[in-house]
């Protein structure tokens, strides 16, 4: 389908769904148990290996190395080959699973993470899971319906052992108490999925759990291979997208690899208990690929990061994650493009680019069924931990969230504004996901740009119970139109009115 067409489809189904009064929850995720259930088994209770390290007494990726990282590896080997003998394709058959962005959805998402959350920058007795586990409370309160963890494998977003989960991040115990305690508080766990690239584990090329020869590796790859050797002991097929410098790029045409990353995201999906994935880089590798992890896992929801300003190029991968006409299966995309257009405006001052013929200018203007907006991430936000958040810097991304927490499309909220820039900025936060819960805005709800210039951006959402009015800029030169609004929040740049409906 037509990028645009598809777009379209999905708007107008959409429509439907409001003058129906439909609700805007969209399918959930059924329990993991019941998943379970209905595929067949239960997922097995691996005891501990013998001689496994104590975290306590052992602080992970401390150098020089912690005693058990052998232990830890053979574990690492025997769940890979657990896991295959239970998810393998003939084996084990997924049961169907509904997709939270194939209908309206009321989804707010939060980012579990940062680049200095790990144990090389924090030294938090259980982890970075042991934090998560103590804030899923805090999260659910706030109205958070769905979290992005980090990559859980060792390697982390360079992931050597799959199935390894001693990380930077904590150990398995510790991620499987923090994915139950966002279930036991209403959260679904989303596991970044890192399936472009990866790393070896003693040298340059070398993969364990599972394990693969070098012929898995793109021909294009900066490792040089094996001298004398067929194709340089490489794959003879070259990259199908971009290459990732830092590690070893993946061949995703090759049956092996393919059918070894179905039983992965199966073993997460169904032993550790994710509800869905973020895909990692995906401008690596053919977008056809997701639709077959997709299919193979059956996840509650997707979404890829796919890192480009041109919304037509995130677009058209979108529509290639699907081949069926309706697209109903197609993955979300985070929205770049809403990304650098808000992040430009509200520095700048000039809010023009946030208007595309009285819509919104992202890819949530096209398709915001299928998208999730947000304000900064672990990529664009400062790398240097030395950085000083100005008031300035930190007003503007709250017009940001001002955005995307009124606008369609499921927005996202990342760790440092919401627990690290003070009680203030967070309750900030709070308030408008309140206001859009309140207003009952959706991922498709209608929204009019009704001006975008100098200074002043404003637009008319409609919500399934209010209307909500949406101001950023430094102008006041702007009420909206009509009677019966109250002022719902404002902050330095930004004014959110609503009314009945």
């Amino acid at each position: 389908m037509n990028t645009r067409n598809a777009g379209l489809f999905y708007s107008l189904v959409a429509t439907a769904f409001l003058a129906a009064g439909g609700p805007c929850a969209a399918a959930g995720n059924a329990p993991l148990e019941q998943l379970r259930d209905r595929a067949g088994h239960s997922a097995p209770d691996f005891p501990r290996p013998a001689g496994e390290r104590d975290e306590s007494a052992c602080r992970l990726g401390q150098v020089p190395p912690c005693p058990g990282e052998a232990a830890e590896a053979a574990a690492a080997r025997e769940e890979w080959q657990r896991a295959d003998k239970l998810y393998a394709p003939g084996v084990f058959t997924p049961p169907e699973q509904a997709r939270i962005d194939s209908a309206p959805s009321c989804d707010v998402m939060f980012q579990g993470f940062h680049w200095f959350a790990d144990n090389y920058w924090l030294h938090l007795q259980k982890g970075w899971w042991g934090e998560l586990a103590a804030h899923a409370q805090d999260l659910k309160a706030a109205g958070f319906t769905m979290i992005w963890f980090p990559p859980a494998g060792i390697g982390s977003y360079y992931q050597t052992e799959l199935y390894n989960l001693h990380s930077q991040w904590g150990d398995k115990s510790g991620l499987l108490a923090a994915v139950h305690a966002m279930h036991a508080n209403g959260i679904k766990v989303l596991a970044d999925a890192v399936l472009n690239h990866r790393s070896g584990r003693d040298n340059w090329a070398d993969f364990y759990s599972p394990d693969w020869p070098t012929t898995v590796i793109v021909q294009d790859d900066s490792w040089p291979g094996v001298p004398g050797a067929p194709y340089n002991g490489k794959s003879p097929g070259y990259s199908e997208g971009m290459l990732d410098p830092g590690s070893r790029n993946i061949d995703h045409r090759n049956p092996q690899v393919m059918r070894d990353y179905i039983v992965f995201l199966r073993w997460l999906r169904y032993t550790i208990g994710y509800d869905g994935w973020r895909y990692d880089f995906v401008n690596g590798y053919a977008p056809r690929h997701i639709q077959e992890f997709n299919d193979g896992s059956q996840p509650a929801f997707s979404v890829g990061e796919y890192w480009q300003h041109d919304r037509q190029v995130v677009a058209g991968w979108m529509d290639g994650t699907d081949s069926s006409q309706g697209k109903a299966g197609a993955s979300s995309a985070f929205d770049y493009p809403t990304h650098f257009n808000v992040e430009y405006a509200a520095a700048s001052g000039d809010y023009s680019g946030l208007n595309d013929n009285g819509k919104p200018s992202g890819i949530v203007g096209w398709w915001p069924m299928k998208t999730v907006t947000f304000v900064e991430n672990h990529d664009t936000a400062p790398r240097d931990p030395k950085f000083v958040f100005t008031q300035e810097y930190k007003d503007q991304r709250m017009q940001g969230y001002a955005y995307i927490l009124t606008h369609p499309g499921i927005p996202c909220v990342f760790w440092p504004h919401f627990f690290d820039w003070g009680q203030g900025y967070r309750g900030q936060i709070v308030k408008l996901i309140a206001i859009r819960k309140a207003a009952g805005v959706n991922s498709v709800s209608p929204v009019s740009v009704v001006a975008a210039g100098k200074d002043l951006y404003a637009a008319l959402v409609t919500g399934d119970k209010q209307d909500v009015a949406v101001k950023l800029g430094s102008s006041w030169a702007w009420n909206p139109p009509g009677a019966a609004w109250t002022l719902a929040a404002s902050g330095g740049s930004y004014a959110v009115w609503t009314r009945p409906r």
